[in-house]
């Protein structure tokens, strides 16, 4: 990791921010926050959460996308990509997407969250089940995470031949602009198209698709024919293509 450019934020006790970025695969990260303390760090999300949350005009469209992450689901459950529950959405917070993903769709997910309680489905830190979910999303989670530690944490619950879905912005290189949209106080780790791909590498996946309704990536364990088959499959009923695929990480955003 280098220095790269720094952003000033009046706002939480941030103060002046310094991001840096690797070299190699253009992941960047605030060397500031990774250097708060986990009392700082909660309280800086806290803080930030209960502000924004509040806020009546949904300005980045929270709800939308919400319910499109539940579409998605049944539509890939129906068609099997997953295998056999159980599923978990890890950071849930109160379980917007499980909600409606059982109440419309029949779908069940289970919750878990450090720091919200869930509303229900909720499982403890305790009984979290390594290797135990066929299928484990993480909803806006990797750019609130300081350590790799915590990436494999959430990583070492999906089952053997199970699925990775996240939802975080990809784009193909983080721009050294202090005024890019996604700095928010909160956001402190970026990960670009390459990073992406390299964790897939040495997780074990081999293959990704992505949905540009719910602004998720699904990556599989499973053989790259055989998940292109069910790719277009399903595609092919919808009449247009619903999952964009690759081998590799699903460079959608260039």
């Amino acid at each position: 990791m280098r220095p790269s450019f720094s952003k000033t934020f009046d706002r939480f006790g941030l103060g002046k921010v310094e991001y840096e970025k690797c070299g190699t695969c253009g992941f960047s990260a605030s060397r500031t926050h990774y250097e708060l303390t986990p009392e700082q760090w909660e309280r800086l999300n806290l803080d930030f959460h209960l502000e924004h949350n509040k806020r009546p005009e949904d300005p980045h469209n929270r709800r939308q996308r919400y319910f499109q992450q539940a579409i998605m689901l049944q539509l890939m459950e129906r068609k099997d990509f997953f295998g056999p529950g159980p599923f978990l959405d890890w950071g849930s917070g109160e379980g917007d997407v499980s909600r409606l993903a059982s109440k419309f769709f029949d779908v069940n997910v289970l919750n878990f969250d450090l720091y919200i309680t869930p509303r229900d489905r909720s499982v403890q830190l305790a009984d979290l089940k390594k290797r135990g979910y066929s299928l484990v999303m993480s909803n806006a989670v990797f750019e609130h995470v300081t350590s790799r530690q915590t990436l494999n944490e959430i990583e070492s619950l999906v089952a053997p031949n199970g699925c990775l879905a996240v939802h975080t912005l990809i784009p193909e290189t983080v721009p050294n602009d202090p005024a890019w949209m996604y700095l928010l106080p909160v956001h402190c780790s970026f990960h670009t198209n390459r990073s992406m791909g390299i964790l897939m590498e040495q997780w074990g996946y081999t293959c990704s698709v992505y949905n540009e309704f719910s602004k998720m990536w699904v990556m599989f364990k499973k053989s790259p024919a055989e998940i292109l088959y069910s790719v277009e499959d399903l595609n092919n009923e919808l009449g247009w293509n619903y999952l964009k695929f690759k081998e590799g990480f699903m460079d959608y955003w260039k």
